[in-house]
């Protein structure tokens, strides 16, 4: 074993950037055998130590705040940071010089830089809204881009439909055609609403969009249709998906939409990431990244209990599953039945996790132009009677009136939104809160509330007869329309309506048999982060061959690497056997002077830039001399 230590340094040694070995066989016209490539990446990155740097005060500027995000223009000749005092500085990312400042940008921090190409940039902001801008003449944005009803927090753009995509955290996505515009705002649709989405990430070839939530959960979606995503995914709520998923209880208003994790669907085919290191009870996942090839996604995420944060890289690769489950309903139903799938045994958590509690049977408050009246003392009685008599619920029980199950599902959302709510007032009323807090730290749904679907036939059995009428009381409708479900429109929900279910098919929907899909394990490397502070977001980058990543650590960085050898993914997979913890392959700690919070890799060069809360940026580079500070 000490010998092929040896061996692998002497490898290494001999390929690096820096040896004047590997550039002699290179004169002589020899190939470089397997891994020197590996060697000479390893070389640049560990050299990699910090070599300038700006801040206002050294510029004589105004104060920008901390630097929230950084991006690189696509041949790497410019560099635009978003400042927290509403403001944007472009920089020569060789050079280390300020070029231009656009002070008030917008009306509040802004949070996210995109290229769009070489000339035109997008930023979002805390104003709620999206600027274009021109590199060539920045004294005025082209447009302003109005639809988000909260901070703007994230902007993508999809090369292959041609159109932004943008997120925020009033939970929607939306799509904006910057090639067609009315006279007041461009053309846009929401796509897309999930409650408590955090971020969203588009592949490089735009076949793939990832989410990530405050509830712990990645969501996928495989070979992604922007145009088509709206319908396909109408009504659809991760949060209540995933949560029939923990629950192991069926409810009806999440299983009707199973078909949207099935294999066999070749546009926008949902899946769920959940899985985590053992002792990361991930909460909520505040950072995500792309790999630039689109095999993995890199993310950040916060325990439960507040007291640890991760770093996690899943595979999303939309390859052939071993072992998946069964393809569509019409196979299910003509194969013989088959058993749910297992439950995993949980990993140790922090805290133990607590089965949501029953919800009270009882009916909700209804108006009293509503309100049914009060049965007589004989219609009472016989109520009664019936009661004594009624049988257990099965396929064969009476069903509720149409349209209570979507309107109970409605309440149980708002239920879950209230509650988020008043946490995150309290937590404001005791100075838990700082700026930029940006709504990481929103507690995941435990709300205690037991699903709609499984309290129906507990309500048929146990509740009295007498409550039935009043729980599916509404207002007084014509004979014609009485047996008819409510139209959509008159059903509210947070997150888009409830598509109907025709009553044709429900009956038969009760007699089939529903499994609860799991989840794939997808998890292949993590790390421990450090835990200082709390309540920003610290966003981490991929290198722009995808060998590193860099990530936020206190007041500086370190570079993290799959294996000791820096190799790419391909490579490191071929004997994979489980998680794996990364590699630390390099430090810079105590360059910044506050919380480190935003870093890129340059996509041309060796080049790597970091921003934090104070305002000041530093450059980093492969140095084989010693570090200028």
């Amino acid at each position: 074993m000490g010998t092929k230590t040896i061996r692998d340094s002497s490898f290494m040694a001999k390929y690096s950037a820096y040896s004047p070995y590997r550039l002699l066989r290179r004169e002589s016209g020899f190939e470089n055998p397997v891994g020197a490539s590996d060697a000479m990446a390893r070389s640049l990155y560990c050299g990699m130590k910090p070599i300038a740097s700006w801040d206002c005060e050294q510029a004589n500027a105004l104060p920008t705040g901390g630097v929230f995000n950084l991006e690189f223009s696509p041949e790497g000749s410019l560099l635009v940071a978003a400042c927290e005092k509403k403001s944007i500085q472009i920089f020569d990312p060789l050079t280390h010089q300020r070029i231009h400042s656009v002070n008030g940008a917008h009306s509040d921090c802004v949070n996210c830089v995109k290229f769009l190409d070489g000339r035109m940039f997008a930023t979002c902001s805390d104003d709620t809204t999206i600027a274009l801008w021109d590199v060539r003449n920045l004294k005025k944005k082209i447009r302003s881009l109005l639809g988000h009803s909260n901070w703007v927090k994230n902007i993508e753009f999809s090369v292959k439909d041609k159109l932004l995509v943008t997120s925020g955290l009033d939970g929607s996505i939306y799509t904006w055609d910057i090639n067609s515009y009315t006279e007041f705002n461009l053309v846009y649709q929401r796509v897309f609403h999930a409650s408590g989405l955090m971020r969203c990430r588009l592949s490089p070839d735009a076949r793939q969009m990832v989410m990530c939530t405050t509830g712990g959960l990645l969501v996928i979606i495989h070979d992604l249709n922007l145009s088509t995503l709206a319908q396909h995914l109408h009504g659809f709520k991760p949060n209540l998906y995933r949560l029939m998923q923990m629950s192991q209880q069926l409810i009806p208003i999440a299983a009707m939409y199973d078909h949207l994790f099935d294999l066999k669907r070749t546009e926008n085919r949902v899946e769920f990431v959940s899985d985590f290191p053992d002792g990361n009870d991930a909460e909520v996942v505040s950072a995500l990244q792309i790999h630039p090839q689109g095999w993995c996604a890199l993310s950040r995420n916060i325990s439960h209990d507040d007291r640890s944060e991760w770093s996690c890289i899943h595979d999303i690769q939309a390859g052939a599953h071993a072992g998946a489950e069964l393809a569509d309903k019409g196979t299910r139903s003509r194969s013989p039945p088959r058993r749910p799938a297992p439950r995993r045994r949980a990993r140790p958590r922090a805290r133990p996790y607590r089965q949501p509690r029953p919800m009270a049977a009882v009916p909700p408050a209804l108006p009293a132009s509503v309100a049914p009246a009060r049965p007589s003392t004989d219609s009472a009685r016989r109520e009664r009677d019936r009661d004594d008599e009624a049988p257990e619920a099965g396929p064969s029980a009476p069903r509720l009136a149409p349209g209570l199950s979507s309107i109970q599902n409605d309440v149980w959302e708002a239920s879950i939104t209230i509650k988020q709510h008043r946490m995150l007032q309290e937590m404001y009323s005791r100075g838990q809160v700082g700026r930029n807090f940006n709504m990481q730290r929103i507690m995941g749904i435990n709300t205690g509330i037991a699903p709609p679907g499984v309290l129906r036939a507990r309500s048929l059995r146990a509740a009295p007869a007498r409550l039935l009428p009043r729980l599916s009381a509404t207002p007084a409708l014509p004979a014609a329309h009485a047996r008819s479900p409510p139209d959509d429109s008159t059903l509210p929900s947070t997150s888009g309506q409830t598509p109907r279910r025709e009553s044709s098919s429900s009956c038969e929907d009760e007699e089939t048999p529903h499994y609860i899909r799991q989840n794939r394990d997808r998890l292949l490397y993590y790390v421990e982060e450090t835990n200082e502070g709390k309540g920003f977001i610290k966003e981490l980058c991929f290198s722009a061959d995808g060998r590193l990543v860099c990530s936020p650590f206190g007041r500086g960085m370190r570079l993290l690497a799959l294996n000791d050898r820096c190799a790419e993914l391909s490579h490191c997979v071929q004997d994979f056997d489980g998680p794996t913890q990364m590699v630390d392959v390099g430090q810079s700690l105590g360059i910044h002077q506050d919380l480190v919070v935003s870093s890129k890799f340059s996509p041309r060069h060796h080049l790597l830039v970091t921003g934090c809360l104070e305002g000041k940026i530093v450059w980093y580079e492969p140095y084989s001399g010693e570090s200028c500070y």
